[in-house]
């Protein structure tokens, strides 16, 4: 139930953006906006405001919509036929209907832009060990060296680390790191073969060769998320996780190791609650990125942690503008590669995640805090602007397609064969839910 709250959370908020900015932009353009509802269906509350709008909660919370004046969808009296969608010009029509995607995308920006700011604490980006014959060795990386920059960008800690080096290793290409080791900077070049992101068994550090130096915790547990699957399994806080399938566990670290490798795998966990043990089967889920996860959080308390080892990637009001502009830009490329990717069959349609899979991303990136929580819903919002943004009939970008055409040829389609087009368009995009419905159901029950 806690995902499904915070997946209306969720959709609430990047719908309000979306559908405001078709509605900022039509109003000054000149046009008169007759509704605006988040979802869609039987109204469950509205009101007209004193602009003559009305605005209204529906009870099918999968979209929304602004509905504007125009003479295609009823009459119109002479006196407003000036406030008309379909009498302003083609600059204009293009404008509110792009405002949607671009609104979510602005969105992005001030996300990333807050998370900056306030910043996001982690541990140095410190390599533990380099294997032998991996791309990692071949750079001359080594045991020890801290990870100060990727491709001119700093990198504070092992998550900005991960995330710079994601976005090359979609396509594949060689990496400039600015490394140091007792003072001394080196810059190297790594080169990254084609990562396979589907392979839940292989973590881009680790096909790189790179073990990370993290603080050894004591794989005491904090806390568990609601609807995770150690919640499920019986797991508690103030559990100290002894053996995984009759692997000793010494640190937390060995806890992540275990259950990111095994996604869908039924794992037998002995834990002592209370000065009893407890034997527990958990079968990890599978994450955003096809590795296994529990929900459950470590007690840093339990570890006394060196302070030489954390830091906190944060910039300052225009350091942090420049890295949310960067980060979103560098999101949307990724995205944009994996959508391409999809359509030419080099990258699996099982990436396409429905509203299940949102739910329990929104469930558990809440639950690790407002920074996880905010990112999420940055991510979500890119992701939503550029769908909406591709050119199929229905969607923002199938209507600028037909806006497009419809300026290189002096005249609009004829209404027969935009029709037409919106039938395909809608069929589209049922087959594309069915989709990703179907790997909902995948995930859940494999």
């Amino acid at each position: 139930m806690l995902s499904l709250f915070y997946l209306l959370i969720t959709l609430a908020i990047l719908i309000v953006v979306h559908e405001y900015g078709h509605f900022w932009v039509a109003r000054r353009c000149g046009v008169k906006v007759l509704k605006f509802s988040v979802g869609f269906g039987k109204p469950l509350w509205s009101r007209i405001g004193k602009d003559g709008t009305e605005y209204s909660v529906s009870a099918i919370p999968l979209g929304g919509y602004v509905k504007m004046l125009d003479e295609r969808e009823g009459n119109v009296s002479k006196d407003e036929l000036n406030q008309a969608f379909n009498r302003k010009s083609l600059g204009r029509r293009s404008a509110i209907v792009a405002a949607g995607p671009i609104a979510n995308l602005l969105f992005a920006v001030l996300a990333y832009w807050a998370i900056y700011m306030i910043g996001i604490p982690g541990q140095k980006p410190i390599i533990a060990e380099v294997q032998t014959d991996s791309a990692g060795y071949q750079a001359q990386l080594m045991a020890g060296d801290e990870i100060k920059a990727v491709n001119g960008q700093a990198t504070p800690i092992w998550s900005s680390v991960r995330r710079e080096l994601s976005g090359i290793a979609i396509d594949g290409g060689e990496v400039e790191l600015l490394v140091s080791l007792d003072g001394v900077n080196r810059n190297l070049i790594l080169n990254i073969s084609k990562y396979d992101f589907e392979d839940p068994k292989q973590s881009l550090l680790k096909s790189l060769g790179i073990k990370p130096y993290f603080i050894n915790m004591k794989p005491v547990i904090e806390s568990v998320t609601e609807e995770g699957a150690a919640k499920l399994a019986g797991l508690q806080a103030g559990d100290e996780v002894l053996s995984i399938d009759d692997k000793a566990i010494t640190s937390w670290m060995d806890v992540v190791t275990i259950v990111q490798s095994n996604p869908n795998e039924a794992l037998s966990f002995i834990v002592e609650r209370n000065q009893q043990k407890q034997l527990l089967l958990i079968t990890p889920s599978v994450s955003s990125d096809n590795q296994g996860k529990i929900g459950a959080m470590v007690d840093a308390s339990k570890t006394a942690i060196d302070e030489q080892y954390l830091a906190t990637e944060r910039y300052g009001i225009i350091g942090g503008l420049k890295k949310a502009i960067y980060q979103t830009w560098s999101f949307s490329a990724a995205t944009l590669k994996s959508i391409v990717g999809m359509i030419l069959g080099n990258v699996s349609s099982k990436n396409i995640g429905g509203p299940v899979t949102i739910a329990q991303y929104a469930g558990s990136s809440a639950q690790n805090g407002l920074i996880s929580f905010v990112g999420f819903l940055a991510m979500i919002s890119i992701s939503l602007g550029l769908l909406n943004l591709m050119p199929i009939p229905v969607l923002d970008g199938g209507h600028l397609s037909l806006y497009l055409i419809e300026w290189l040829r002096g005249k609009p389609l004829s209404e027969n064969v935009q029709l037409q087009l919106q039938k395909i368009g809608i069929v589209s995009l049922v087959l594309l839910m069915f989709l990703a419905f179907f790997n909902d159901l995948t995930r859940l029950f494999g």
